[in-house]
C-alpha cells in the first residue's frame, strides 16, 4: 500500500525530544503546584529532553470564576515575568540544561494575560506568547480578566547542528484556523500548545471535539502540535499530532512526563520543502482571500 502523505518516520530526520509534562495541579494551590512543575521539568531533563511544555496557567491550576473576589486573587497569585517563579524557572531551565514552554498567568501592570514563555537552556526569555483568542469567560470587559495578545511568533531552537522552528499557541487557539495558519505562514514546524480543558481519548472515543479539530489544524498545515493539559484538576490526554493529521501519542489521566523524539527535521524537506505537495501551501492565492474578505466587510458596513 502506498501512503498518500510523506512518511517521516522510517527515514534518518532530525528528531528533537519533546518532553510533554502533565502535571498535576489544583485550583489556586500555587506553591505546591510550583514544584510539581519543577519536579515534572527535572524528570524530562532526567529522560534527555530537549525541549519541554507545561499546561496552561500551570501554577495557578486555571482557575474559573467571576466577581471581584476571583479577580484579586487571581491577580495577587498571578506572575510578572520578573517575578520570583519565573526567576526560579529561568534558573531551572539553566541548571538542567532545558528548553521550556511554560503556561502560566501573567501580570503586567494593569493587565493579566494567559500567557506561555520560552526559557531557553540558558535561562533567556526566547518568546512570550500572550493568548489570542479568548472565550468570554475569560476575555475582560466580557466575562473576564485577561486582556488578549495580539500577535504570534515562530523562533529558531538549535539542538547540536540542527535547527527546528517552533511556534507557540495556547488551548482555545486550535479552535481558530488562522492561529496555526498564520505559525505556518511564520515557518513553524512544531507548534506548541499549553492546554486546560478536558481531553477525549481519540482511539476509543467517537466524540473527538477538540482533538479532531488540532488533527485538522496539523494536517492542513503539515505540522507537529503538542498539546499539554493538567491532570487531576483537568482529565490529562496531553497527545501529539504529527503533520499528517496522524496520532503520534496520547497519555491517559494520571501525572506523567513523556518524552518522545519527533521527526520534526522531516516536516522541513518532506512536507515544507515541497510547497506544491500533499496540501498544496504553494497553491494558495492570498489576493483573492484578502479581496474577498475585504469585500465582505465592505457590504456589511453598508447593511
Amino acid at each position: 500500500m502506498t501512503m498518500k502523505t510523506p512518511d517521516i518516520y522510517t527515514g534518518e530526520f532530525a528528531e528533537l525530544r519533546v518532553g510533554l509534562c502533565q502535571v498535576e495541579t489544583e485550583e489556586w494551590a500555587v506553591e505546591s503546584n510550583f514544584d510539581r512543575t519543577l519536579k515534572a521539568l527535572e524528570e524530562a531533563a532526567s529522560e534527555n529532553a530537549e525541549l519541554a511544555i507545561t499546561p496552561e496557567c500551570v501554577f495557578q491550576g486555571y482557575p474559573i470564576g467571576n466577581g471581584p473576589e476571583f479577580a484579586q486573587r487571581l491577580r495577587y497569585t498571578a506572575d510578572s515575568i520578573d517575578g520570583p517563579r519565573i526567576g526560579k524557572v529561568r534558573e531551572k531551565a539553566c541548571e538542567i540544561g532545558l528548553n521550556i514552554i511554560l503556561g502560566f498567568a501573567e501580570r503586567n501592570g494593569g493587565q493579566l494575560h494567559n500567557t506561555s514563555i520560552w526559557v531557553s537552556s540558558r535561562g533567556e526569555i526566547v518568546d512570550l506568547y500572550r493568548k489570542v483568542h479568548c472565550r468570554d469567560f475569560e476575555t475582560i470587559g466580557v466575562g473576564g480578566y485577561y486582556t488578549p495578545g495580539e500577535k504570534f511568533t515562530v523562533h529558531p531552537l538549535r539542538v547540536g547542528e540542527q535547527t527546528f522552528q517552533i511556534g507557540s499557541m495556547i488551548c482555545f487557539d486550535r479552535e481558530i484556523p488562522e492561529s496555526v495558519r498564520t505559525l505556518r505562514a511564520l515557518g513553524a514546524q512544531l507548534v506548541t500548545c499549553p492546554l486546560a480543558t478536558d481531553t477525549s481519548n481519540m482511539s476509543q472515543s467517537p466524540d473527538l471535539d477538540n482533538e479532531m479539530i488540532t488533527r485538522c489544524r496539523a494536517a492542513e498545515n503539515e505540522v507537529f502540535i503538542a498539546v499539554v493539559n493538567h491532570s487531576r484538576r483537568f482529565n490529562g490526554g496531553s497527545f501529539v499530532v504529527g503533520p499528517s493529521g496522524e496520532i503520534v501519542c496520547q497519555l491517559g489521566p494520571d501525572p506523567e512526563v513523556r518524552v518522545i523524539s519527533l521527526p520534526v527535521g522531516g516536516v522541513a524537506e518532506k512536507f515544507h520543502g515541497n510547497p506544491s505537495g500533499w496540501m498544496g501551501w504553494g497553491y494558495r492565492r492570498k489576493g483573492v482571500y484578502l479581496s474577498s474578505e475585504s469585500e465582505v466587510l465592505v457590504r456589511s458596513e453598508r447593511h
